[in-house]
């Protein structure tokens, strides 16, 4: 099985592939290029990949629900191609988190989408637990509703996590216990395994609210309307500069760099490995690095095949030193060339000792993203304002 879900990663890679809060009394520094359009080209691909990402979830809940209905090692097979698939234009989305937009702020649903690292015995049964988690405990939830579910997301603990990506993953694919692929839950959880009925109801549901949420996301950026895109734009151009050099400083430096590489590169813990129960937390680090190459190119090709060209941040950089504009460019290449050379599953590569090729991989790759983060806060500080590498407390 594994060397099937390989082979249909290379061919998703394959196809994208080629295809802090704004400071008071800013002063422009910049001349010469026009920032709104570089924030309307922003806010193009930002509706574009939400778009994008909630058609490929459409396709994922087509798919789960087919299996759901016949459940069969075959179509058991397919739904899980299907959440790999989804997972990619997602990825792209990223970048625009870590300023307080529609995705992240007091009530946004990233929570509900994207949480981790998960606490696996929190929903389903676990290797020495048959009986753990909310799918097996009829008498404490007795009927599992959405409400239910977005009640327990998080409760008491980060790592208690009932909706979003993950928890769908881990009901696909379970526990991974394997040295060169990933979870091997069988679909038989889903017809004479105990509690297979309310497992059933479990991911049926955390998929249709997963549609939801990313709905509501395109719906904040969709034109023409009474939205957050509408008001982003009406905004001091700088002052929207600024948060999208926000999500892309943090996503690369902190996010990435940090919270889903050095962390488990450090700890060696399969359980901080961001897409553990698939085996794709090298398509985690891709297509983030992917979405913030959108963003500093200004493009994006739609699943539809609709490209969408404009002044990216790349245009503010050059404008205001070429050399720096560059040195970035080469950087994100690079970084996006270290995040495919890492060996892959990513968490044999993190098992791998010490000097290893496999962990100088990892290093390398996270030496690079800081190195972008870096550009991107001296492109903030050649415009008069400040982006931070490290999260607001």
């Amino acid at each position: 099985m594994f060397i099937i879900f390989r082979f249909i990663v290379l061919g998703f890679l394959t196809v994208y592939l080629v295809s802090c809060s704004p400071e008071k009394n800013i002063s422009a520094k910049v001349e010469n290029l026009d920032l709104a359009q570089v924030v309307k080209t922003y806010s193009e691909i930002v509706y574009a990949t939400y778009v994008d990402s909630h058609a490929a979830a459409k396709e994922m809940s087509k798919s789960i629900n087919e299996f759901l209905d016949s459940p069969s090692e075959q179509s058991f097979i397919a739904a899980k191609e299907s959440w790999i698939s989804a997972r990619l234009p997602y990825l792209q989305t990223e970048v625009y988190r870590f300023y307080g937009g529609p995705i992240d702020d007091e009530d946004g649903p990233e929570g509900l989408l994207n949480a981790w690292p998960m606490d696996e015995a929190y929903v389903d049964y676990v290797k020495g637990a048959p009986d753990s988690g909310i799918i097996n405990d009829d008498k404490a939830y007795p009927e599992i509703t959405k409400d239910l579910l977005i009640s327990l997301n998080e409760k008491d603990g980060e790592e208690n996590i009932s909706c979003g990506y993950h928890a769908i993953e881990f009901l696909l694919w379970g526990q991974d216990f394997q040295t060169n692929g990933p979870g091997e839950r069988p679909h038989t959880d889903y017809t004479t395994a105990a509690n297979a009925e309310r497992r059933k109801e479990f991911l049926k549901i955390t998929v249709s609210l997963l549609l939801e949420n990313l709905e509501s996301l395109v719906n904040e950026w969709v034109p023409s309307k009474a939205n957050y895109r509408s008001n982003f734009l009406k905004e001091d151009s700088l002052v929207a500069i600024q948060k999208i050099l926000s999500g892309m400083t943090l996503l690369s430096g902190f996010e990435l760099a940090g919270e889903r590489l050095l962390v488990a590169y450090e700890s060696r813990a399969q359980e901080d490995e961001h897409s553990c129960f698939s085996d794709t937390t090298h398509n985690d680090a891709i297509y983030d690095i992917v979405g913030i190459i959108n963003v500093w190119s200004g493009t994006y090709k739609a699943l539809d095949g609709t490209k969408i060209e404009g002044p990216g941040i790349r245009a503010l950089a050059t404008d205001q030193d070429p050399a720096l504009g560059s040195k970035i460019d080469k950087a994100l290449m690079s970084a996006l060339g270290k995040s495919k050379a890492i060996p892959t599953p990513f968490d044999q590569a993190i098992l791998a000792k010490d000097g290893s090729e496999s962990r100088k991989a990892i290093i390398n790759l996270i030496e690079e993203l800081e190195n972008v983060a870096d550009g991107f806060v001296t492109i903030a500080k050649n415009s008069g304002i400040n982006v931070s590498k490290e999260p607001e407390p």
